[in-house]
């Protein structure tokens, strides 16, 4: 499980590189940017956030922008996308 929280300061293209969230089982990657379906490991699917994950990602940028002397608005104002895995057990067949 888990999360992580990509804020991609420098607004740069190549957000992760390729085969992002491979052998990703549980928790989720958001991305501040988009990401090309390319760059996405098999085992991972990205969406839109929703009310939820914004309030979410929004608690812990203020925190990131208070400790760190960060504008939050600036970094707030670009779209986010949500990865996290297609199911539990990705490799679960491969096992006994």
């Amino acid at each position: 499980g888990g999360c992580m929280i990509v804020l991609n300061l420098k607004n740069d293209e190549n957000i992760v590189g390729e085969y992002c969230g491979t052998g990703m089982h549980g928790g989720v990657i958001y991305l501040r940017g988009d990401v090309e379906d390319y760059k996405l490991g098999k085992e991972v699917i990205k969406e839109k956030i929703d009310d939820k994950d914004y309030a979410f990602i929004q608690k812990y940028v203020e925190n990131f922008c208070q400790y760190f002397d960060y504008d939050f608005q600036k970094i707030m104002n670009h779209s986010f996308v949500k990865l996290h895995p297609i199911g539990k057990r990705p490799y679960g067949n491969m096992y006994a």
